[in-house]
């Protein structure tokens, strides 16, 4: 008998450790929290109001979370930080008005596209460009690593494009006549615009690339892609992104 009890133990304890490994992976599943790298520098996407990081993509992404039972923190960084960022870890997300390439999906999946915020030009009210050929040989203002900083390169050359951290800081260098355009993302600039109340500016449609932004993922997370996918479709249905276009867009 004592032969068998130790056997039965043995199993019992067994189970019981086959039984705790699980509970802890998953507990460890539960408690995952997603990292959502961002610039809080681009209204009305993402910025900063008081002490919060607030904005559509922001709303967006905490109506996804809430859908998809994901817990989150915001990490803010630079512009052209954020894809290594998600390149480099699972659980982290690029969430910062990213526009949705070929050359970006090499290195992170994207989620559907949620805005088409196609590119435009911001130029003096009394500057006479109306077309991208006009704007060949002169001083582009982009923010660097956008799709903007890819299109002014090819319409005016590498070396006749300013780099900004932010497009408010190449707006601000087009009033001071440092540049003589800014190619922006529309609804970007129209809030820009609509800030600094400067009727010296106005804002030109070249007839640039469509730009649908999406949110980045990285490669080795199918899982939440499909669950951030899920959730937009959701959304969609729901009408939530004409409501989220009145608030931010009027």
């Amino acid at each position: 008998m004592k032969k068998y009890s130790k056997i039965i133990a043995l199993m019992l304890i067994a189970i019981l450790a086959l039984s705790l490994a699980g509970c802890a992976k998953k507990d460890e599943t539960a408690a995952t929290v997603i990292t959502v790298a961002t610039n809080p520098e681009y209204p009305p996407f993402e910025y900063v109001e008081g002490d919060a990081t607030v904005g559509y993509d922001i709303d967006m992404w905490d109506a996804i979370a809430k859908k998809a039972g994901i817990e989150y923190k915001i990490e803010a960084m630079d512009f052209d930080a954020v894809i290594s960022a998600v390149a480099a870890n699972k659980n982290t997300i690029g969430l910062s008005g990213i526009s949705i390439t070929d050359e970006r999906k090499l290195t992170v999946d994207f989620s559907n596209g949620y805005i088409n915020a196609g590119l435009v030009v911001i130029v003096k009210a009394d500057a006479p460009y109306a077309t991208t050929e006009e704007l060949v040989g002169k001083k582009i203002g982009v923010q660097l690593g956008t799709t903007s900083d890819f299109a002014a390169e090819e319409i005016t050359g590498k070396d006749n494009v300013a780099q900004y951290k932010t497009f408010l800081n190449a707006i601000m260098d087009l009033q001071g006549n440092k540049v003589d355009a800014v190619i922006i993302d529309k609804p970007v600039g129209q809030a820009i615009l609509a800030s600094l109340k400067d009727d010296t500016l106005q804002m030109v449609d070249m007839g640039l690339q469509a730009d649908w932004y999406g949110i980045e993922v990285n490669k080795e997370n199918p899982e939440l892609l499909k669950k951030i996918n899920d959730a937009l479709a959701e959304l969609e249905k729901e009408g939530f992104f004409d409501e989220l276009a009145v608030k931010y867009f009027n």
